[in-house]
């Protein structure tokens, strides 16, 4: 989800705690308070300051001295107001020009909190929310919320960890972190269902965005400075710029994709495959199909003979199986993100990691619908009788094409033709010879022979036609 999008979900959930367009909170724990996102201090003062500059109005609004007061940039970290000021700042807040600030501005503010919550190491986007919410709530200056950060990130990084890392390290607002808990918690299980088939892919577009980032230019560091932003770091070792840094793009890709919790986060590959054999999620079988989103490590030291078990060198990302061919992803080829193809079994593969994405799936795999009964031979073979599949050839071209046996269908055509039921035919108004012909599959001429018929435009109704 992007930051903007982030943001306006966060912004929709402290609107909901907070005041609205006019509220003025005339003594907010020593100074003024005002608007959706409860300004505070010296930001109620600037926000003010923004407001009056686009309406035409403010001065006869707030009055000479408080219109004065703001635009002279007076310090307001203990400003408090009288009842009568509340009212002007209230009217001025509800004008158009002030809702159209309140909302830029808190648009940008949060914004500012979700990059302060990734800056942390956050990326699941209901933790983000729900951090916002917090550093509105108790101040941008408070360290508490990076304290509460880390431990959420020593779990699964996600709400719940936040909450829970909340109530461990305060007992200040813990009615309203619960609400905002349980809210973010509901919204996310209705708008972020994915199926195991999605977090797959998931996984593999977010290693795709980074294809081309490389060492030349500096733009691998990006993807180690994400690895070492989530403490504790695996065995307490923070990557270096001009480290090998294969495990780390797979391991960052696993944190930004929110899915740190079965993609397992380390830097070295031997380490890696440590963690996926402990986690009972470990393939040896070099001959395994994989699927997109499992881990491939190899071994440049394979002989191509059995199956490798040599130490780890290299490790990539599965994007998908064509055939026998596999395409990968991998940091640090050739120094930079790049992607390869090799044979299923080939050469040089020491074995697989398999991510659980089944355990974090909170959807189903839509089921697909049944294939329609195929009809039998002999279904068919009425259906033709009847006309219902053409003449030929293309009769012949649509039974294929169906899956149907031309040669066994136009054998249980002739039978249905030569039994007993099929021998005369009674003739109905508007009956035409040729019809007649063309629906038991004969000629108008063989009919005329066997029924000693002269003129083959006229049959007459009730006459009864021998059909063979």
């Amino acid at each position: 989800m992007k930051i903007n999008e982030l943001a306006a979900k966060a912004a929709g959930i402290i609107f909901d705690n907070e005041g609205n367009y006019g509220s003025v909170n005339k003594n907010d724990n020593g100074a003024v308070s005002v608007g959706r996102l409860q300004w505070h201090g010296g930001r109620a003062a600037a926000l003010l300051k923004k407001i009056i500059s686009a309406e035409p109005d403010a001065k006869s609004i707030l009055g000479g001295a408080l219109y004065g007061e703001i635009t002279g940039g007076a310090n307001w970290a203990a400003r408090i107001v009288t009842a009568a000021e509340a009212a002007k700042l209230k009217a001025i807040l509800t004008t158009k020009a002030g809702k159209a600030a309140q909302d830029e501005q808190a648009i940008a503010d949060v914004e500012s909190y979700i990059k302060k919550g990734q800056s942390y190491g956050l990326t699941d986007a209901g933790a983000l929310i729900y951090f916002a919410d917090g550093v509105n709530q108790y101040g941008t200056a408070s360290a508490l919320w990076k304290k509460i950060a880390a431990e959420a990130l020593k779990g699964a990084g996600d709400v719940r960890a936040m909450y829970e890392a909340t109530i461990k390290h305060t007992n200040k607002y813990l009615t309203r972190r619960k609400k905002v808990y349980e809210k973010v918690a509901a919204m996310q299980e209705k708008e972020d269902t994915m199926t195991e088939k999605q977090l797959r892919e998931k996984a593999v577009n977010t290693a795709k965005a980074w294809a081309g980032c490389k060492e030349s230019n500096g733009t691998h560091k990006k993807i180690i400075d994400l690895y070492n932003s989530v403490k504790p770091l695996p065995r307490g070792y923070a990557v270096k710029y001009n480290d090998a840094w294969c495990a780390t793009f797979v391991s960052a890709v696993g944190i930004a994709a929110g899915l740190s919790r079965i993609i397992l986060r380390e830097c070295g590959c031997g380490a890696m495959i440590d963690l996926y054999k402990a986690a009972g999620r470990w393939q040896e079988n070099d001959a395994y199909v994989p699927s997109a989103g499992d881990v491939v490590f190899y071994d440049w030291q394979d002989t191509g003979k059995g199956d490798n078990t040599g130490y780890p060198d290299h490790v990539g990302l599965v994007c998908g199986v064509s055939g026998s061919t596999i395409k990968v992803i991998e940091g640090n080829k050739n120094d930079a993100v790049e992607y390869r193809d090799l044979p299923v079994n080939g050469r040089y593969i020491r074995g697989y990691g398999l991510p659980d994405y089944k355990s974090m799936a909170t959807a189903a795999e839509p089921e697909k619908p049944a294939a329609p009964a195929k009809k039998s031979v002999a279904e068919v073979a009425r259906e033709v009788k009847d006309g219902k599949w053409g003449n030929n050839p293309d009769r012949k071209k649509r039974l294929e094409a169906a899956g149907y046996n031309y040669a066994e269908v136009q054998a249980a055509v002739n039978a249905l033709m030569n039994g007993s039921g099929a021998a005369t035919y009674t003739v109905k108004k508007g009956d035409t010879l040729s019809a007649i012909a063309k629906k038991h599959n004969t000629t108008v001429a063989a009919l005329a022979k066997l029924n000693n018929i002269k003129n083959v435009n006229v049959i007459n109704v009730g006459q009864v036609l021998k059909l063979r």
